[in-house]
């Protein structure tokens, strides 16, 4: 019994811990960034047959909304931004998959499942 009240407290306690982490996230995102190199389309540039010549870098912000891919360009101070709230994405989508295993455990000790 003194084992399973361990593992509650320790449980609780994570989960405060990964409460207070949550907090320090200001910026969001979900999506990919990508950088690109193009072509002008005009027959009489040098990026039209040299790749190294190519224009850009242009950065593209891709996500899914509403069950489809939405693509958009941003600046380069935006994709500065979107790095960074993209990497915030991921580390609140770990912390909050650690919450969900504390709170299944939580569940566990305090209502063992049925036999």
């Amino acid at each position: 019994m003194a084992t399973t009240q361990r593992a509650v407290q320790r449980a609780r306690g994570h989960i405060e811990h990964i409460r207070q982490a949550l907090t320090q996230y200001e910026l969001l995102s979900s999506g990919t960034l990508s950088e690109r190199m193009m072509k002008c389309g005009k027959p009489n540039c040098r990026c039209a047959s040299d790749p190294a010549a190519r224009h850009g870098p242009y950065y593209e912000w891709g996500r899914t909304r509403a069950g489809k891919l939405v693509r958009r360009y941003v600046s380069d101070q935006q994709a500065q931004i979107l790095r960074q709230a993209i990497d915030n994405y991921r580390q609140v989508k770990a912390l909050l998959r650690q919450w969900e295993d504390d709170t299944e455990r939580l569940i566990d000790a305090e209502q063992p499942p049925p036999r």
